[in-house]
């Protein structure tokens, strides 16, 4: 997998292997030829110079610094000079160290185009200050110029080679394409050369976006972006851009150089993990929703919606460990609907239904979100009064009873309801408990129905 890296973590990198790096530069074929033409040979002594060169090129790079506050400058120069190597090879030399780094990146899976213009500036800012340090050893016979317009042409030509490269006029016209603009764009030379660059423009591309590069490169501002492109044939490329306004003596822009990195691939991946995600994202969502509804329904009654009788046994067992460990009252009603079996005999089990959902909706208007309300079973009902103690609990029922007896319903105007009321106390489980409000509840439908009776101490079974 391709890592995209920074500069400093470039460096950490780059010294790891720097071993590698040296053995790789120094076995390159043009510097064994030119370390064999001038019999440079390869002792302790000049290997631990080259290796100390090596660690101030690192330097350089890690700290954006220049090569002048390398002590080991002079020293690699002098033995350069001293076996009379030219300035044209000491910049091969270089030329070569940066090919070895390169392919210790790529071999180890790191990209940045933005840290290869970095190290491709670095390193041509380098060579010129070494080359002009020397030029200097070499006497005053010496051509500098001829040397340093081979370094500045053996740039251009690595530029070339490895980057996209055009130039237009300050008016957009192109002046020039590389090889590689032809190769990627299905363009010609010759179909190119003489034409405004918006020839190449996607039209998918925001305008905003070109008028902020040319506000930029009029302002004779470097600008930097990622352009989508259009080929001869109608397809995209994606490129990382580079506008480089070039001034004349007086300040005026003469051309601008574009240079671009082909990322084509590097942004179709991006975006096929961002739709990857999208429907990961989507789909887990929709998981989600049916794991919600599914545990819903495993905890809801099919017909009243409420909680139905599994779960209410699970939140029963927790509100009684709660309220014992915080010595908190906690009161049970159970209540059922007094004859109920003539309303399904008289109207059909519909009706019936229709009158229990009526019910559940009556009453859970009539409690609060703390109170857990169930159906028990058929026209059997609990509710679960956190906090709550006997007497509250019995006023609380009555209020429920005359709400159910004064509403009107849609199958048979009156219908009334039994209650059994319980409170926890400290020798009562969830058994218990329940057995005491069924045993309330079976003395108020004995004591006539629609009532509410309590029971105020521990049912014995």
């Amino acid at each position: 997998m391709i890592k995209i890296i920074d500069t400093k973590e470039f460096s950490h990198f780059l010294r790891i292997h720097r071993n590698e790096v040296i053995k790789r530069w120094l076995a390159k074929n043009e510097v064994q030829h030119i370390l064999h033409r001038h019999s440079l040979p390869i002792i302790d002594k000049n290997t631990h110079i080259l290796y100390e060169f090596c660690d101030c090129y690192i330097s350089v790079i890690q700290w954006g610094s220049t090569i002048s506050e390398c002590q080991v400058k002079l020293e690699f120069l002098e033995l350069l000079n001293n076996y009379s190597i030219t300035t044209a090879e000491l910049f091969t030399m270089i030329t070569r160290l940066k090919t070895s780094i390169e392919e210790i990146i790529f071999e180890n899976g790191n990209l940045s185009f933005n840290l290869q213009m970095e190290i491709e500036t670095l390193t041509i800012e380098m060579s010129r200050e070494l080359a002009s340090t020397f030029e200097s050893m070499h006497g005053d016979n010496y051509d500098y110029k001829s040397e340093n317009s081979n370094l500045l042409n053996e740039y251009k030509r690595a530029v070339d080679l490895s980057n996209i490269v055009s130039k237009t006029n300050p008016k957009g016209i192109i002046t020039y394409v590389n090889d590689k603009f032809c190769e990627i764009s299905g363009y010609t030379k010759d179909e190119l050369i003489g034409k405004p660059h918006n020839i190449i423009r996607h039209p998918d591309m925001d305008r905003e976006a070109f008028k902020d590069l040319w506000d930029t490169i009029k302002a004779k501002k470097s600008w930097h972006g990622i352009v989508t492109n259009m080929k001869k044939d109608g397809g995209q490329y994606i490129v990382d851009t580079h506008v480089i306004p070039i001034l004349d003596v007086d300040g005026d822009v003469t051309e601008y150089i574009a240079i671009r990195h082909d990322i084509t691939e590097l942004e179709e991946t991006k975006q096929q993990l961002r739709n990857i995600n999208k429907a990961m994202k989507s789909k887990v969502d929709e998981l989600y929703s049916m794991t919600h509804t599914l545990e819903e329904k495993a905890h809801k009654d099919n017909l009243t919606g409420i909680h139905n009788r599994d779960s209410f046994e699970e939140i029963f067992s927790l509100e009684i460990v709660h309220a014992k460990e915080n010595e908190t009252p906690l009161s049970l009603v159970l209540f059922d609907l007094d004859n109920f079996k003539e309303v399904n005999d008289s109207y059909g089990h519909q009706a019936g239904d229709n009158i229990l959902i009526e019910i559940t909706s009556l009453i859970s208007q009539n409690i609060k979100t703390s109170d857990i309300f169930a159906r028990w079973g058929g026209e059997e009902f609990v509710i679960l009064l956190p906090s709550t103690t006997l007497e509250g609990a019995y006023s609380f029922s009555q209020k429920l009873r005359e709400i159910i007896e004064k509403h009107t319903f849609s199958y048979k105007e009156s219908i009334t309801a039994s209650f059994g009321v319980a409170e926890l106390d400290g020798e009562d489980d969830k058994s218990t408990l329940f057995q005491k409000a069924d045993k309330a509840l079976y003395k108020a439908k004995a004591n006539g129905r629609n009532r509410v009776e309590k029971i105020m101490v521990q049912c014995v079974q």
